[in-house]
């Protein structure tokens, strides 16, 4: 699609609480070799990392441990194209990120909404809510403990805070957490591009009609990398050729989507729709509609779709998911 469907894309973020303001993550610096602090610190970490182009986010809390006393809060920046929350259960289930409506599947607001005060005492939910590219979330904490938080999107994102007693020496400035989140984020940006071209080469090497929508990996005990990008995005077949995508990350859902995308914001396309059945198309002229429904191997509609082109042109398409973080293809197919 194109940047009109991108725009369309970005409103539709802003309709669901996302006000965007750029990727640069500017993480403020307390003075190096600071041990105490003669009053409240407000620390600072991010939430998630991507590449320049968007192609590769790191779903991780970065530091993914930061210790603070009693009196202290954290700002936690988000800076990655994909959204996150910041959620401290202390201990209970977490609440499904989408639930079945009326109209069909939905967010769940106890997810996607923000809840809780501004402070955390270890009990009780604290939540951030949806939060999209620039977008802060700021908690304090009164009691001393340790406390796990996840996010509530991504499988196995996980964080820990050690809150010690007022006036406790810190183990370690903002300026080495700055250090050891750049490290680590750079680590895993780096195997993402190294997983990005090894798919890319698997499918090139499995022939003509196969190609990835997507593909990812959990990193243990930190979250998990996700490839948002067709691999390959151009492909050239002939009339009567078919394509057959599959989805290769093990959480993240794509979308193959040709022509207008459906109504209804990200869950918009969750069903097939248009000319598309579950798991397969018939394309008769690139201006058809068709949208694969959420193509996952956690999905009801698994984790391959197959797209068969009866006649020639080019054909464009895109994961209606993540097309504003440039997850976009084209289609030569020639008579």
């Amino acid at each position: 699609m194109g940047s009109g469907s991108m725009r369309g894309r970005r409103a539709r973020r802003i309709k669901l609480g996302a006000a965007a303001a750029g990727t640069a993550l500017a993480l403020a610096a307390l003075s190096p070799g600071l041990a105490t602090a003669s009053g409240a610190v407000d620390w600072q970490a991010a939430v998630g990392a991507s590449t320049r182009n968007q192609a590769v986010q790191v779903n991780a809390f970065l530091p993914q441990s930061v210790t603070v006393d009693v009196g202290d809060s954290i700002t936690w920046t988000l800076a990655s194209g994909e959204f996150h929350t910041v959620t401290f259960l202390s201990g209970a289930a977490a609440p499904p990120l989408i639930i079945g409506g009326p109209g069909g599947p939905e967010f769940n607001p106890a997810a996607v909404a923000p809840s809780g005060g501004p402070t955390y005492d270890g009990t009780g939910l604290a939540n951030s809510g949806l939060l999209f590219t620039g977008q802060k979330y700021t908690l304090g904490f009164t009691q001393a403990g340790t406390f796990s938080f996840q996010c509530l999107v991504h499988a196995g994102m996980n964080g820990t805070i050690h809150v010690q007693d007022a006036g406790a020496p810190y183990p370690r400035t903002q300026a080495q957490y700055d250090t050891q989140a750049l490290v680590n984020g750079n680590h895993l940006k780096a195997a993402g591009r190294t997983l990005e071209a090894r798919t890319l080469a698997a499918a090139r090497s499995s022939g003509a009609g196969q190609a990835a929508v997507g593909a990812g990996a959990l990193v243990s005990p930190v979250g998990s990398l996700a490839i948002l990008r067709f691999l390959p995005s151009q492909l050239v077949v002939h009339t009567g050729d078919s394509v057959e995508w599959t989805n290769h990350d093990p959480e993240t859902p794509h979308t193959i989507t040709f022509g207008e995308e459906p109504p209804g914001g990200p869950l918009g396309a969750f069903l097939p729709s248009g000319a598309a059945v579950p798991g397969h198309v018939t394309l008769t002229s690139p201006t058809e509609a068709a949208n694969s429904g959420f193509v996952g191997a956690a999905f009801p509609f698994g984790s391959t779709f197959t797209a068969t082109f009866a006649s020639p042109g080019t054909y464009h398409f895109i994961c209606a998911l993540h097309d504003d973080l440039g997850m976009t293809g084209t289609i030569t197919v020639l008579p």
